[in-house]
Parts: C-alpha cells; sequence; structure tokens
C-alpha cells in the first residue's frame, strides 16, 4: 500500500531557529506512528506541520499525494487532529461532536446519529446532553476524540491526548483508546513524551529530539537497541553509563568487570541498563562495587540507589529482603537486560 502522509526534505523555523530538519518521513495506510521526545523536541510543531496548519520553511508534505500547503477542503476533511486541550465549547457534548459535521453540511438527523455514534465508541454517550464545561479531565479528552473519530478521518493525528490526566484516568482513556485503534483502519500519529504511551500505541516509534529524528523502528527494537544514550534515557533505560570494553572482551565501569561481555576490540563505549537487571551480591576482590545510598519501596519492587564510581538504580523483587542503607555490594549487570551503545 501506498503512503497516506509523506514529508519529505523538512525544514522549519521559528524566530530565526530551526526546530525541525526531517529528509524523510512516511506512514502506511492504516500504520501508527509515535513520535517520542523530550518536551521541545518539536512534535507539536511537527503535527501542525502534518495538518497541514503550518506550512515548512522548506520542504513537502503531502497527504494521498497532495500537498497540505494551500490545500482544499475536500483534503482537511481527511484529518482528524485532537490536541493536548480537549477546546471543547461552552454547549453540550453531543453539539460539540456535531459541529464538524455541521460543517460538512450533513443534516441534523444524520449528524445526532454519527455524533451519537462515536460518543458510543468512546464510552461516552451517556454524557450527550451534558454541558461540555462540566466534564472531568478524561471525559473531555474522550469527546474531543469521539468529535475527531466523527469525521472518520484518513489520518488522526493525537498530540499527547492523555496530558494532565491523572493515573487512573490515564490508564482507562489509553486502555480505550488501543482497543478503538486496534480495530480500525485510520492512519494515526500519536505525539507523547511518555516512552509507555508511545510503544504501547506503535507499528513505529520515530525518536525527536532537538527537532531530527533520531531513531526511527519498530518498538521492540527501540527497546532493544536504542540509537544511541539519548534515546536509552527515553525509552526509559534508568542507568546510562560510560564504560569500556577491555582487550579480553570484558566489559568494565570504572575499571572492575560488570558481568557483560562484547566481541569489540577494545574501545570506550556507552552502557545502558534496565534497573530490573542490576544485580546485587556480597562484595569480591575483583568485582564493581557500589554502596546503597537509598532504598525506598515502589510498584511491586524494591528501589535502590547505588553510590560509587558510577551511580546506578536497581529494581529488586518485593520477595526478597531489601538491602540497608550503607551495605556495601557487589554490582553486576544481567546481559539479557542491558546493551552496549557507541560513544
Amino acid at each position: 500500500m501506498g503512503s497516506v502522509l509523506s514529508l519529505s526534505g523538512i525544514r522549519h523555523q521559528r524566530g530565526g531557529r530551526d526546530v525541525l530538519e526531517i529528509d524523510r518521513l512516511d506512514l502506511a495506510a492504516g500504520e501508527r506512528l509515535a513520535v517520542l521526545g523530550p518536551n521541545g523536541a518539536g512534535k507539536t510543531t511537527l503535527l501542525r506541520l502534518m495538518a497541514g496548519l503550518e506550512a515548512p520553511t522548506a520542504g513537502i508534505v503531502e497527504i494521498d499525494g497532495v500537498r497540505t500547503v494551500h490545500a482544499d477542503a475536500t483534503l482537511r476533511r481527511r484529518i482528524g487532529f485532537a490536541t493536548q486541550r480537549a477546546g471543547l465549547l461552552s454547549t453540550s457534548v453531543l453539539r460539540n461532536v456535531e459541529l464538524p459535521l455541521r460543517w460538512r453540511g450533513m443534516g441534523r438527523s444524520a449528524r445526532r446519529s454519527v455524533a451519537l455514534a462515536a460518543l458510543r465508541r468512546l464510552g461516552v454517550e451517556h454524557l450527550a446532553d451534558r454541558p461540555a464545561p462540566a466534564l472531568s479531565g478524561g471525559e473531555a479528552q474522550r469527546v474531543s476524540l469521539a468529535r475527531s473519530l466523527a469525521l472518520e478521518p484518513r489520518l488522526l493525528l493525537l498530540d499527547e491526548p492523555a496530558a494532565g490526566l491523572d493515573a487512573d484516568a490515564r490508564r482507562s482513556f489509553l486502555d480505550d483508546l488501543a482497543g478503538l485503534l486496534a480495530d480500525r483502519s485510520i492512519s494515526v500519529v500519536h505525539v507523547s513524551h511518555r516512552s509507555d504511551e508511545a510503544l504501547r500505541l506503535a507499528d513505529r516509534v520515530a525518536v525527536l529530539v532537538e527537532g531530527a529524528v533520531r531513531q526511527l523502528a519498530e518498538p521492540p527494537r527501540v527497546l532493544r537497541e536504542p540509537a544511541d544514550a539519548t534515546v536509552a534515557r527515553l525509552v526509559g533505560y534508568e542507568n546510562v553509563v560510560s564504560g569500556r570494553v577491555g582487550s579480553d572482551g570484558r566489559v568494565l565501569l570504572a575499571g572492575r568487570p560488570c558481568g557483560l561481555r562484547s566481541d569489540r576490540p577494545p574501545c570506550e563505549v556507552t552502557v545502558a541498563a534496565w534497573a530490573t537487571g542490576v544485580q546485587l551480591g556480597p562484595p569480591g576482590s575483583s568485582s564493581l562495587e557500589a554502596t546503597v545510598e537509598q532504598v525506598a519501596a515502589g510498584p511491586g519492587r524494591w528501589e535502590v540507589v547505588l553510590a560509587g564510581d558510577e551511580a546506578l538504580r536497581a529494581h529488586l523483587p518485593l520477595s526478597q529482603p531489601p538491602p540497608e542503607v550503607g551495605d556495601r555490594c557487589a554490582v553486576s549487570l544481567d546481559p539479557a537486560l542491558a546493551t552496549l551503545l557507541a560513544v
């Protein structure tokens, strides 16, 4: 299948400063692309270019082979855009969802039926007659998404749709969103600064850093083989530290072996390790050692902060007794939960 969305040679400036530089980015029909990046990376600007709300300083954005710059209403109707803030009008929920259908010239009876169906898919049909200002944050986001989906867009753009929701509301919203998108052929671009959201909802992930795509790959690949230290931190690695491959293939942290090996020639590397892969034991004469600085109970685990030549974080099972603050421990890394990155 051809590309629904294509960007090529994109260069975009704001206030004389470069904010986006993307050589090529395509989205296939029915594909879900997550754009993951820190605040200020250019994620929302990228969505605005995709939606045709801004024209790039240079380059081309196309929907179904048609440039979005100065596009007519027919093209714009193929795009749904749900922003961080729901942006609902001070009228009823139903009228908010009906409004863009009314702009399309849809008759009253038909648009009511379509709007109610969209609300039903998001589980908020019972709110149809409620004033929009009376909604909770989670309810407002569901209504905003229903409004976008009522248009049956070919391309759906989501700008951190769960931003501002508490943990329970976020989890419920994302559960429903994942189920909704799984049953549709719509193409989706979902922007987030949270790796758990981006990885969950995506077929591919574009990691955006300082306006450039640092890595573009399927979620498992980004998790197992992050392109560099910045990407590793963004996808959630709790430990990203400097290391070295020794002449015998052992990976050294602060000059001590850490349990990893490599077939690379001796060189400097960056070690990325999940906290669950940091293992503690009694200190030994040749092992990497650290002192327990903090111990706290976390969700299903003990969270341990280690101080030493390299500061590390470990997550230990609640089923085992945690170390005491001040304990000296040997530290090793599980090769299945760590990776080496080029410096």
